[in-house]
């Protein structure tokens, strides 16, 4: 056996999301060019390398993303009727924690339409959704980098898909041109004593 397998297995199985953050808390710059570097190694859909990790720290970047998710989450729930809002409403909530994190790292990438360019017309629907979805799974690969970098540091972090309900927005929040594509919001920070 790979001496560094145990090594591995054992920071999966410590990997827990983490929800909760020490109130006055900073992640340093070392520890961000840290996760930054583990995340550079992931794989990516056709070889490239032309995503990025958005790093935010400013508070009120960080509030203005969470009242684009509560307004956007608001605005759904108003289309449902009262019992389904209700519970949506309830489970909404859960997008929103983020909001108390000192860090934020959201992988993006550039939104492509290759085969939109090399099919023309010929380009269907299912062509176009499975090369959407490359970039959303590629996405995800960094995403999992940056979680197990987190958990090697001795920091908390979260896998959030929630936010991005918010849809563009989000891109404005973070300051990115509607034509990248978020593949996550993950919240970064040291962990509480009780986070689950």
């Amino acid at each position: 056996m790979n001496d560094l397998y145990p090594s591995l297995l054992e920071l999966a199985r410590r990997r827990k999301s983490c929800r909760s953050f020490r109130e006055t808390d900073t992640v340093g710059e070392a520890e961000v060019e840290q996760l930054l570097a583990v995340a550079a190694r992931s794989p990516f859909a056709s070889g490239r390398s032309q995503w990025k990790v958005a790093v935010v720290r400013e508070r009120e970047r960080i509030r203005a993303l969470a009242a684009e998710v509560r307004a956007r989450a608001e605005a759904l729930a108003a289309g449902m009727d009262a019992e389904q809002a209700a519970f949506f409403r309830r489970y909404a909530q859960s997008f929103c924690f983020f909001e108390q994190a000192p860090l934020l790292l959201v992988p993006y990438c550039r939104e492509t339409a290759t085969m939109k360019s090399m099919l023309r017309e010929n380009a269907t629907p299912d062509i176009l959704e499975w090369e959407h979805d490359n970039l959303t799974k590629s996405l995800s690969c960094v995403s999992m980098m940056l979680l197990l970098a987190a958990e090697s540091l001795g920091l908390g972090a979260c896998y959030m898909t929630g936010p991005l309900l918010a849809g563009k927005a989000v891109n404005g929040a973070l300051g990115l041109q509607d034509f990248f594509l978020v593949g996550a919001i993950i919240p970064v920070g040291h962990k509480e004593e009780a986070a689950r």
